[in-house]
């Protein structure tokens, strides 16, 4: 019987065959390619991703920012108390530390808030904000120093404050690296170990929560507030020292 012509033949079978296993791997090949492509084109985006995060921390003298914290010391209207809660006198202070006006205040009452309050006759609370922060970011930067000293080193938290306005730079000028606050912070008391708190940037969101959420009456820097009234600062030391003649003798 003769072959049928329409069927294909051995050899055609087999190389057949091969032309599809040629196919197929072929395919498997590209696909492994385009695989190890994409893994590549990942890693790279990744470490490309890392690389900008590193860049931008060096630029800004900063260290890469971690997870922001709402500082449990302070009260819920962004208030850090020193002195005796229960005192006869309050004083409320609303303060940026790029405010000249904040360094004036603090070099020339310091002395008699000092005296007061070590002699319980007054508490006083800090509100460190960063009103200027049109200005740049380092009333937020220092702020945000003075809320690390606050929570984990309170003791030194005074000294801070003064040694912040004793170094303050000009208004609008950029003002300290990060490292140059550490160093400030350093002469001040703090321990080392406050550093990286600092660097971190870590309270920088809470102090622009806070500032945005203030006392509507604080409407520029220095605001103060004895036994809850906004006052004169020009007449701080008669207002606070008449407060505290009237609790004396009441």
């Amino acid at each position: 019987m003769s072959p049928d012509p329409r069927k294909p033949s051995k050899a055609d079978r087999q190389a057949d065959a091969r032309a599809k296993a040629r196919a197929m791997r072929e395919q498997r090949e590209r696909a492994a390619r385009r695989k190890k492509l994409g893994l590549v084109t990942a890693a790279a985006l990744a470490v490309a991703g890392l690389v900008a995060v590193v860049v931008v921390a060096v630029v800004s003298g900063r260290e890469p920012a971690v997870e922001q914290a709402t500082p449990p010391s302070f009260t819920e209207s962004g208030g850090f108390v020193t002195g005796d809660e229960s005192a006869p006198v309050s004083v409320v202070i609303y303060q940026d530390y790029q405010c000249p006006f904040c360094a004036t205040f603090e070099q020339e009452n310091s002395a008699f808030i000092t005296e007061l309050r070590d002699g319980g006759d007054i508490s006083v609370t800090y509100h460190p904000i960063n009103i200027l922060s049109r200005l740049g970011d380092y009333s937020s930067r220092a702020a945000s120093a003075a809320v690390c000293v606050a929570e984990e080193a309170p003791e030194q938290f005074v000294a801070f404050n003064d040694a912040l306005y004793a170094n303050q730079p000009e208004e609008g000028g950029g003002g300290l690296t990060d490292a140059q606050i550490t160093s400030v912070a350093e002469e001040a008391g703090v321990p080392g170990e406050v550093d990286s708190c600092i660097t971190s940037g870590r309270y920088t969101d809470w102090v622009d929560e806070v500032t945005a959420d203030r006392d509507e009456r604080v409407e520029g820097t220095p605001t103060v507030l004895v036994d809850d009234e906004v006052i004169d600062v020009r007449q701080f030391q008669a207002v606070v020292s008449a407060a505290v003649g009237g609790a004396s003798t009441s």
